[in-house]
Protein backbone atom coordinates (compact mmCIF):
# COMPACT_ATOMS: atom_id res chain seq x y z
CA UNK A 1 0.00 0.00 0.00
CA UNK A 2 2.82 2.22 0.84
CA UNK A 3 4.36 1.81 -2.58
CA UNK A 4 0.91 2.59 -3.74
CA UNK A 5 0.88 5.90 -1.87
CA UNK A 6 4.23 6.93 -3.07
CA UNK A 7 3.19 6.18 -6.73
CA UNK A 8 0.37 8.61 -6.53
CA UNK A 9 2.77 11.13 -4.84
CA UNK A 10 5.14 10.83 -7.69
CA UNK A 11 1.96 10.78 -10.57
CA UNK A 12 0.70 13.92 -8.80
CA UNK A 13 4.29 15.73 -8.91
CA UNK A 14 4.42 14.94 -12.49
CA UNK A 15 0.62 16.32 -13.39
CA UNK A 16 1.75 19.39 -11.35
CA UNK A 17 4.76 19.75 -13.26
CA UNK A 18 2.80 19.52 -16.64
CA UNK A 19 0.42 21.79 -15.47
CA UNK A 20 3.10 24.61 -14.70
CA UNK A 21 4.74 23.91 -17.96
CA UNK A 22 1.32 24.04 -19.70
CA UNK A 23 0.50 27.35 -17.60
CA UNK A 24 3.45 29.00 -18.62
CA UNK A 25 3.11 28.20 -22.39
CA UNK A 26 -0.37 29.17 -21.95
CA UNK A 27 1.02 32.49 -20.50
CA UNK A 28 3.21 32.74 -23.20
CA UNK A 29 0.62 32.42 -26.10
CA UNK A 30 -1.34 34.72 -24.06
CA UNK A 31 1.40 37.31 -24.85
CA UNK A 32 1.78 36.87 -28.24
CA UNK A 33 -1.73 36.86 -29.14
CA UNK A 34 -2.04 40.21 -26.87
CA UNK A 35 1.12 41.61 -28.92
CA UNK A 36 -0.30 41.03 -32.07
CA UNK A 37 -3.71 42.00 -31.38
CA UNK A 38 -2.23 45.66 -30.30
CA UNK A 39 -0.33 45.37 -33.76
CA UNK A 40 -3.18 45.09 -35.99
CA UNK A 41 -5.13 47.48 -33.39
CA UNK A 42 -2.24 49.84 -34.70
CA UNK A 43 -2.60 48.93 -38.41
CA UNK A 44 -6.29 49.37 -38.03
CA UNK A 45 -5.74 52.83 -36.74
CA UNK A 46 -2.92 53.81 -39.25
CA UNK A 47 -5.42 52.61 -42.13
CA UNK A 48 -8.40 54.04 -41.38
CA UNK A 49 -6.21 57.16 -41.36
CA UNK A 50 -4.88 56.98 -44.18
CA UNK A 51 -8.44 55.89 -45.95
CA UNK A 52 -9.45 59.34 -44.12
CA UNK A 53 -6.93 61.18 -46.13
CA UNK A 54 -7.35 59.59 -49.53
CA UNK A 55 -11.18 60.58 -49.33
CA UNK A 56 -10.55 64.19 -48.62
CA UNK A 57 -7.89 63.83 -52.02
CA UNK A 58 -10.55 62.18 -53.55
CA UNK A 59 -13.25 64.88 -52.25
CA UNK A 60 -10.80 67.60 -53.28
CA UNK A 61 -10.10 66.12 -56.83
CA UNK A 62 -13.36 66.65 -57.55
CA UNK A 63 -13.92 70.14 -56.25
CA UNK A 64 -11.08 70.62 -58.50
CA UNK A 65 -12.09 68.35 -61.26
CA UNK A 66 -15.56 70.63 -61.63
CA UNK A 67 -13.59 74.05 -61.23
CA UNK A 68 -11.87 72.89 -63.80
CA UNK A 69 -15.11 71.64 -66.11
CA UNK A 70 -16.39 75.37 -65.44
CA UNK A 71 -13.50 76.97 -66.53
CA UNK A 72 -13.03 74.83 -69.27
CA UNK A 73 -16.57 75.90 -69.89
CA UNK A 74 -16.26 79.72 -69.50
CA UNK A 75 -13.05 79.35 -71.80
CA UNK A 76 -14.87 77.82 -75.13
CA UNK A 77 -17.78 80.22 -74.33
CA UNK A 78 -15.18 83.20 -74.43
CA UNK A 79 -13.44 81.67 -77.21
CA UNK A 80 -17.02 81.53 -79.22
CA UNK A 81 -17.62 85.51 -78.13
CA UNK A 82 -14.27 86.27 -79.23
CA UNK A 83 -15.09 84.66 -83.19
CA UNK A 84 -18.70 85.97 -83.23
CA UNK A 85 -17.41 89.49 -82.53
CA UNK A 86 -14.03 88.95 -84.57
CA UNK A 87 -15.46 90.78 -87.67
CA UNK A 88 -16.10 94.00 -85.75
CA UNK A 89 -12.78 93.41 -83.66
CA UNK A 90 -11.07 93.24 -86.15
CA UNK A 91 -11.86 96.09 -87.85
CA UNK A 92 -11.83 98.21 -84.92
CA UNK A 93 -8.37 96.46 -83.63
CA UNK A 94 -7.26 97.71 -87.37
CA UNK A 95 -8.66 101.52 -86.22
CA UNK A 96 -6.87 101.73 -83.27
CA UNK A 97 -3.57 100.07 -84.55
CA UNK A 98 -3.93 103.37 -86.95
CA UNK A 99 -3.90 105.20 -84.09
CA UNK A 100 -2.05 103.68 -81.43
CA UNK A 101 -4.53 102.95 -79.40
CA UNK A 102 -4.24 98.91 -78.18
CA UNK A 103 -7.52 97.25 -76.25
CA UNK A 104 -5.75 94.90 -74.86
CA UNK A 105 -5.11 95.46 -71.97
CA UNK A 106 -2.04 92.54 -71.67
CA UNK A 107 0.83 92.85 -73.13
CA UNK A 108 1.99 90.93 -76.20
CA UNK A 109 3.40 87.17 -75.29
CA UNK A 110 5.60 85.99 -77.24
CA UNK A 111 5.38 81.72 -77.86
CA UNK A 112 7.81 79.54 -77.81
CA UNK A 113 7.28 76.56 -80.03
CA UNK A 114 9.47 73.38 -81.55
CA UNK A 115 6.72 73.11 -84.25
CA UNK A 116 6.38 75.37 -87.08
CA UNK A 117 3.52 77.94 -86.96
CA UNK A 118 0.73 76.49 -88.97
CA UNK A 119 -2.94 78.04 -90.15
CA UNK A 120 -4.06 77.11 -86.44
CA UNK A 121 -1.52 79.00 -84.87
CA UNK A 122 -3.83 82.48 -84.49
CA UNK A 123 -6.32 80.02 -83.18
CA UNK A 124 -3.96 79.05 -80.67
CA UNK A 125 -2.77 82.28 -79.65
CA UNK A 126 -6.48 83.53 -79.12
CA UNK A 127 -7.07 80.52 -77.13
CA UNK A 128 -3.53 80.94 -75.20
CA UNK A 129 -4.80 84.34 -74.66
CA UNK A 130 -8.58 83.70 -73.32
CA UNK A 131 -6.49 80.78 -70.98
CA UNK A 132 -4.53 84.05 -69.63
CA UNK A 133 -7.21 85.96 -69.40
CA UNK A 134 -9.46 83.80 -67.11
CA UNK A 135 -6.60 82.76 -64.94
CA UNK A 136 -5.73 86.28 -64.32
CA UNK A 137 -10.06 86.48 -63.21
CA UNK A 138 -9.87 83.98 -61.25
CA UNK A 139 -6.63 85.02 -59.02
Amino acid sequence: MQSEVDSLKQRISELEAEKAELEAKNAELLKQVTEESTKREVENVELKARIAKLEQIAEENTELKDRITKLEQKQIQVITNEQEASPTKDISQHINYEKGITSDPLPEIEYSSTQPESSNSGKSKIFSCAILKLYILYL
